[in-house]
């Protein structure tokens, strides 16, 4: 499929989940507006592969993509950084497709990580997401959230030490399920 076709075809299936999205996170419809015409922006300049238009995996990427783009325009009109939204979409996107994490996992763990995914902080739940479960390269992770390559490799480092931290606090540990 052409990219022009498959840029239409998404924009006609999430443009309304988008807008919705952004507008949750900006509070401004032109803003909100903008923000997806600057995510779709980005897909068109970015070569990132998408397999089928409807799909869970689909929609929680396009989730991802508006998202980041809503805080950067947030951050860039109001100047603040820490505002944290969760995004259920992430969440039943993994439900429907076991991620390389889920299969090194046991599947009574499964549910606590999403939920401990679910108390993160956007931007560490993101960058975990498009590495474990969309396996997007660091490059095309820093391009997607208009960050550094350094930025990914950081975020990465600390979400991963984050989640591990609050799983052994909840009694799930990686020497435990290999040392028995």
């Amino acid at each position: 499929m052409k990219k022009s076709r498959l840029l239409e075809e998404l924009y006609s299936q999430y443009r309304h989940l988008m807008y919705h999205v952004a507008y949750g996170i900006l509070k401004d419809h032109n803003l909100a507006e903008d923000a997806v015409h600057a995510a779709f922006l980005k897909l068109a300049e970015n070569n990132y592969q998408i397999d089928e238009i409807i799909c869970n995996k689909t929609r929680a990427f396009m989730v991802i993509v508006v998202r980041s783009t809503a805080f950067n325009l947030y951050s860039r009109n109001n100047k603040h950084k820490d505002v944290y939204f969760l995004e259920d979409q992430i969440v039943e996107a993994v439900d429907n497709n076991p991620t390389p994490l889920e299969l090194i996992v046991t599947s009574e763990s499964v549910d606590m990580i999403k939920n401990t995914l679910q108390t993160m902080s956007p931007k560490y739940t993101n960058v975990l997401t498009l590495k474990y479960f969309y396996c997007y390269t660091n490059k095309e992770i820093a391009n997607l959230l208009l960050i550094s390559e350094e930025n990914v490799r950081v975020r990465l480092h600390r979400a991963r030490k984050i989640l591990a931290a609050r799983l052994v606090k909840r009694g799930i540990s990686y020497e435990q399920k290999y040392t028995q």
